[in-house]
């Protein structure tokens, strides 16, 4: 694989677990609805598995494939980006929960 294919991962899983994050907090945010806020939920749960096994992934083939180490690093830096969002999508979705 070549190294912007590597970093092309990095950015598909990236922006679909942000814009899917998205969707449903401010679907929940605009709506009130349930339905948001489990299925909100839900993916952060799947978001959070896809999202380690492309890391793990990533870190596998990058020790398998020496020269390309640097491209993986920096597509699991991009997928890792997500994690301090979700969080604060957590902690905010509490807030609006429990007001």
């Amino acid at each position: 694989m070549k190294d912007h294919q590597i970093i092309n991962i990095g950015k598909y899983i990236f922006g679909l677990c942000f814009l899917l994050g998205n969707i449903f907090f401010s679907g929940y945010f605009i709506t009130e609805s349930t339905w948001f806020m489990q299925w909100g939920i839900v993916f952060l749960v799947y978001g959070i598995l896809v999202s380690l096994l492309a890391v793990i992934g990533l870190l596998l083939y990058g020790f398998a494939e020496k020269l390309k180490m640097n491209a993986c690093l920096k597509a699991i830096g991009l997928i890792m980006f997500n994690a301090p969002l979700g969080f604060l999508y957590v902690m905010l979705g509490i807030n609006l929960i429990f007001k």
